[in-house]
């Protein structure tokens, strides 16, 4: 085992226990709904918003893992290396910590929680996703090591609106203001950035 995959697997284990925070926060939602039918707690509207924020959430920190295990062999060994990839896997740390609040007792109304926050996890997220992207592309595998892409055009096309949509719908969404509609653009951020990686596990065969 080399010093990258040492590094690798010291990455992993970050971006795991961000996974740990948007999880933990379902079993927290759980937990409060059964004491508060049990009597023991105030009942808190938890609503749409913070629940589809943390698969979104979830789902761009699988996208960064698979980044990251696709340019593990071309990655250098360098304190560079190590700062930009801390930045990028301890951001994805700190937004996941953000996306539930730390109390959940503490918020009558989740909705009221994700208009304070969702701006600036959005934004951190659109950030994060841009640098992975460079990550990926500037030490992609070298031709004839990779997976070719597919011949199929439909599915690369489905693979590239799933990838561009959801950045743009990321963008639109830090500034978009009605609940109703941040809850419809989360819903189909969603649906896109799923089928925008099935689309491209295909498309690398």
């Amino acid at each position: 085992m080399g010093a990258i995959d040492f590094l690798f697997g010291l990455f992993s284990l970050l971006l795991g226990l961000a996974m740990a925070e948007v999880l933990g926060g379902f079993a927290k939602v759980l937990k409060l709904h059964a004491r508060a039918r049990a009597g023991h707690e105030r009942e808190v509207r938890v609503g749409w918003l913070v629940p589809l924020l943390a698969v979104f959430i979830l789902l761009a920190q699988l996208s960064c893992w698979t980044i990251m295990f696709r340019v593990r062999d071309q990655l250098p060994f360098n304190y560079v290396a190590l700062v930009v990839m801390t930045l990028v896997v301890g951001g994805h740390y700190l937004l996941a910590s953000l996306v539930w609040p730390e109390e959940l007792d503490e918020w009558a109304d989740f909705d009221a929680y994700y208009d304070q926050h969702n701006r600036f996890i959005l934004t951190g997220l659109l950030i994060l996703t841009v640098i992975g992207a460079v990550i990926g592309a500037h030490y992609a595998p070298p031709a004839g090591t990779a997976p070719e892409l597919s011949d199929d055009p439909l599915t690369v096309t489905v693979a590239l609106t799933g990838v561009y949509g959801a950045l743009a719908l990321n963008i639109a969404l830090i500034f978009v203001r009605r609940r109703r509609l941040n809850a419809a653009l989360l819903t189909t951020l969603i649906v896109l950035e799923l089928a925008g990686s099935v689309a491209m596990a295909v498309v690398l065969g």
